[in-house]
């Protein structure tokens, strides 16, 4: 659990299904970070056929892929960011407003 919260960070959604088909059988789905500590709680709770399932990457759409931004980034070096990231934005297909931000909060 340890290397799953380092990973995937502590927000992501685990749910533990514990001795399914048995009269044991448990479910509970909480984040990665708060499992470590319920799981110690109880002792009974690391015991058994345990079976983990992790929810998927969710992308935010914030994601700028590293051509887009090289890029921006030797537009910038010649022209404003504000006409950088339009020029980036029509060559790459991408949102200008995403790039400009980006570059206000990355460029000096």
């Amino acid at each position: 659990l340890d290397a799953l919260t380092a990973i995937m960070g502590p927000e992501r959604q685990v749910c533990v299904a514990r001795e399914m088909t048995k009269a044991f059988e448990s479910i509970t789905t909480m984040p990665v970070g708060e499992l470590a500590v319920w799981v110690a709680q109880d002792s009974n709770r690391s015991r058994g056929e345990i079976v983990l399932l992790v929810s998927g990457y969710k992308p935010t759409g914030l994601e700028i892929p590293a051509k887009v931004l090289k890029t921006l980034e030797l537009l910038n070096e010649e022209l404003p960011l504000k006409k950088a990231a339009a020029l980036t934005a029509e060559i790459h297909g991408c949102k200008k407003n995403a790039l400009y931000k980006w570059g206000l909060e990355n460029f000096n």
